[in-house]
């Protein structure tokens, strides 16, 4: 009996602990200090210029509410289908993904959420190793600590890469389509 409620009190205590920790989280920066490019249109709206930011990248900042619903359905459902149930990180994939990695399966899994992308891409993390991967985790908690399911999307479609150095859907949008990133389709 005694040893059973040693075991309560112990996993009790570290669940608290846990929380406590979930709670005590810092706030990391989204897109704080990002630089985005600046863009020249003539009177007719065609844009003319496109500069490239501080870090040599086409980047556009554009709101979520500016990007195509379906774009953003599509982007989801190719990139993390259960990104609105889970708290940064897909337990299930994760576990998929760390048995093919035991079996010595390099390459295999997809376990990487969209917050867990952002994490990566934000932090200029190397989530290719078991250090990395940890990290690229407890960044992916933090950003889901810290900011709605709507501004963790919003950033990712902001940094996402889109080959070269374009960075985020609204460059995207307008380097390969010429179009607003409101206007793409399917």
């Amino acid at each position: 009996m005694k040893l059973a409620r040693r075991f309560f009190v112990g996993f009790a205590l570290v669940g608290a602990l846990a929380v406590l920790g979930w709670f005590s989280l810092p706030k990391p920066p989204l897109l704080d200090r990002i630089s985005f490019s600046r863009r020249v249109y003539d009177r007719n709206g065609k844009l003319l210029c496109l500069t490239l930011s501080d870090d040599e990248k086409y980047r556009i900042f554009t709101p979520l509410e500016r990007i195509s619903p379906e774009l953003i359905r599509a982007t989801l459902a190719q990139e993390d289908r259960f990104f609105g149930k889970h708290v940064g990180v897909n337990p299930i994939a994760l576990t998929r993904a760390a048995w093919h990695y035991s079996l010595g399966h390099s390459g295999r899994g997809g376990a990487s959420t969209i917050t867990m992308q952002l994490a990566r891409i934000r932090f200029h993390l190397n989530s290719r190793t078991v250090a990395g991967k940890c990290t690229q985790i407890f960044r992916a908690l933090e950003l889901e600590r810290h900011y709605t399911k709507s501004q963790l999307l919003e950033a990712y479609l902001n940094l996402a890469p889109y080959g070269g150095n374009i960075e985020g859907i609204g460059a995207a949008s307008e380097i390969y389509f010429r179009k607003n990133p409101r206007k793409l389709t399917l």
